[in-house]
């Protein structure tokens, strides 16, 4: 992509700024105090080792719900991972405050720009409302001279692979945050079926448009559960927040028409400029699909009221036969079948392409929208980057974590082996979340090698590394997903646009999503006629489309000059 090499052509940009031009540059100017020379970048004292003597200390902040479970009576201020830090790094975590939840912590940071409560020393933001509001607000620290000063080579070619994301944090020649990228390969769907009713009805599992149109009539009309009764359709989906969705997703459909676009995700067009998905003419025909499919009643009668987890549920009370979802959903929430019917026998497949062999699909970005930002008076980013670095041995198995980050908590050795179900262990327990600990609030990522490891080990690959072996003594239907994931990884359609909400947007955005979701919602139930899509388009244009994507242009050509 155009700013691949945005990474090794900041620290150019800065030195030119360095001599006395404001660092801000041609973009608006960020109002707090910035960093901007290699003099005002303070280098704490490192014994040979390494380790910072005196210790160094970093404030955070997080929500600590129930996804976190702790062992050995410790909590997350005092836990074996803050014990690692202190005692190999010299750096004493300590969090200024908690929440129980996500919302309650995004609010407590927005309140901190209002009023003169402290800003931790580096926190997470997954608000891209807020993300703005801290860079406009001056409380942030430009990063940009810190990255290329102490970021580790393997950090920055990270980064330099992945750019884009950081677009969202850019702002002229200032760098206000770093994208933090998830583990995993995030919520791109397969598709899922239920391989006992292909069996029974002697079907084959579809490859095209065409076919699956036909398995989902013999789902609805040909009693696949068995029960003597007409009480079952083809396919569940949500369409209550939109129609490109982590789970319950339907964006493929559209996908066979388009080849490329799906509906609310911005993409590049053939003249260069980001275009917005849902209005794209081809969409029409994706409609006019689900309009058929509605009235033959293949599909879940409540779609437009669903949300995402919600519509699993008529799969997963056999309903339905099949499901778009991420690889991963054999574990959950999909598994929850065999406690409807134990001898439900779930199999994944590619998705189904259109008349012409065109196929896209949703594809969750890699960093989750989690960016970590920094308070402006930060004094610590050499302490923050060696950390950062370290903790990447995780990921990049190399290190002291290379078998995992703490024996006895997410991994134990037995027989000279790394065993990670922690029922084995030597000192059996439930599992520990110790990979939650860190200041990332999981363990950060490599994106999307996993799922090239899936599909590595369901080819026959041999297990020569610690992502091999996790994969190795998982369930092979779910193996078989992640490869078949891999394996679309062609059809991606990621939403290219990064930015904050534009200023049109933060006024008129909310009013075209719901005209947009109730006319799609009309004209799938047979309220409206197809032809309504083409009124919707205009009105959209009109409404404050038009000015949007000019907007969300401007920023596309901002960040790639």
């Amino acid at each position: 992509m155009k700013n691949k090499k945005w990474v090794s052509l900041m620290l150019a940009l800065v030195l030119a700024s360095a001599a006395g031009c404001s660092a801000g540059g041609e973009g608006k100017s960020n109002t707090g105090s910035q960093p901007n020379t290699t003099e005002e970048i303070t280098k704490s004292a490192q014994n040979a080792d390494g380790k910072f003597d005196p210790p160094v200390t970093i404030t955070t902040a997080r929500p600590v719900g129930g996804d976190y479970t702790f062992i050995n009576g410790e909590n997350i201020n005092n836990n074996v991972h803050n014990k690692w830090a202190k005692e190999k790094l010299g750096i004493e975590i300590k969090d200024l405050w908690n929440t129980t939840d996500n919302a309650a912590y995004h609010t407590k940071l927005r309140l901190s720009l209002t009023t003169q409560d402290q800003l931790p020393d580096l926190f997470i933001v997954q608000d891209v409302n807020l993300i703005s509001d801290l860079i406009q607000s001056g409380k942030v620290m430009d990063i940009s001279q810190a990255f290329d000063q102490y970021a580790s080579d393997r950090i920055k070619k990270l980064y330099e692979d992945n750019s884009a994301a950081l677009n969202q944090v850019k702002q002229g020649d200032q760098l206000l945050g770093l994208p933090i990228f998830a583990g995993g390969d995030g919520t791109n769907p397969v598709l899922w079926i239920r391989q006992d009713w292909l069996d029974k009805l002697k079907l084959k599992a579809p490859t095209t448009i065409e076919e699956f149109e036909a398995v989902m009539d013999a789902f609805t009309n040909q009693d696949p559960d068995g029960n003597g009764k007409k009480d079952t359709f083809g396919f569940s989906l949500s369409a209550r927040n939109g129609f490109s969705n982590w789970m319950s997703d339907v964006s493929f459909v559209f996908g066979a028409y388009t080849g490329k676009f799906i509906p609310g995700h911005w993409q590049t067009a053939s003249d260069g400029t980001l275009k917005y998905g849902s209005v794209q003419p081809e969409i029409k025909l994706g409609l006019g699909k689900l309009q058929e499919w509605y009235k033959k009643g293949y599909l879940d009668p409540e779609l437009a009221a669903l949300d995402e987890v919600k519509a699993t549920e008529s799969f997963i009370q056999g309903k339905s036969g099949m499901i778009a979802a991420p690889f991963w959903a054999l574990g959950w929430p999909l598994g929850d079948v065999k406690t409807t019917d134990p001898n439900a026998k779930l199999a994944a497949y590619k998705l189904p392409t259109g008349p012409d062999g065109k196929s896209a699909r949703y594809t969750g970005t890699v960093n989750e929208n989690k960016v970590m930002m920094f308070n402006k008076d930060f004094k610590h980013m050499d302490a923050f980057f060696l950390y950062f670095d370290k903790i990447y041995d995780h990921p990049f198995e190399t290190g002291e974590f290379k078998d995992g980050f703490f024996e006895g908590y997410d991994y134990a050795i037995v027989d000279s082996k790394p065993v990670y179900d922690s029922k084995k262990f030597p000192t059996p327990h439930d599992g520990a979340s110790s990979g939650k600990y860190n200041l990332f609030w999981n363990t950060p990522g490599i994106p999307f090698e996993g799922s090239k490891n899936y599909d590595y080990m369901f080819n026959g690959g041999e297990v020569k590394t610690r992502g091999h072996l996790e994969i190795s003594i998982q369930d092979k239907e779910l193996v078989r997903a992640g490869a078949l994931n891999y394996q679309m990884k062609e059809i991606n359609a990621p939403n290219e646009f990064l930015g904050a909400p534009t200023e049109t947007m933060r006024s008129k955005s909310d009013n075209l999503k719901t005209m947009e979701l109730e006319t799609f919602a009309k004209i799938i139930y047979g309220n409206e006629p197809l032809d309504k899509f083409d009124t919707f388009v205009a009105d959209w244009k009109s409404k404050g489309g038009d000015q949007i994507e000019k907007e969300v242009n401007e920023w596309y050509k901002s960040v790639n000059p």
